[in-house]
């Protein structure tokens, strides 16, 4: 019998105010998405600088992956979505990628966006990761 996908919740009063998980697991699965650059309150953090918020991003993505005991290293695809131009994401951005995934990085798609729900923000990511059950 499958099981019902489980619900994972980093900072719950924020995530149930938006309706959202901040990962979700599904089988061998785990989607997580809608990461931006928050403090542990779910403010958001770096207003000015898209690279720090990428690292900021990869930290939180570090903390749900050692929740389910896995690395960077079982992410099998991201998408990064922003607002900086093409230039500034390869060489701000992604060197904090390069940093986090070392030289075997998942699928990827970068796509540029006009913007997001909130000013401050510059940069959002979703992943899928493959942690097998049991």
């Amino acid at each position: 019998m499958a099981k019902k996908p489980q619900f994972f919740h980093l900072k719950p009063e924020m995530e149930q105010s938006y309706c959202m998980s901040m990962a979700v697991r599904a089988g061998d699965y785990v989607f997580i998405g809608g990461l931006t650059s928050t403090d542990d309150d779910g403010n958001e953090v770096h207003a000015d600088d898209a690279a720090l918020q990428m690292k900021r991003i990869y930290e939180i993505l570090d903390k749900i992956l050692k929740h389910y005991g896995g690395t960077p290293q079982d992410i099998v695809s991201e998408v990064i979505y922003y607002t900086t131009t093409a230039d500034e994401f390869n060489t701000t951005l992604f060197p904090h990628r390069q940093a986090f995934y070392g030289a075997d990085g998942p699928s990827v798609a970068g796509m540029q966006v006009v913007g997001f729900t909130d000013p401050y923000i510059k940069v959002e990511t979703t992943h899928i990761a493959y942690l097998p059950e049991g």
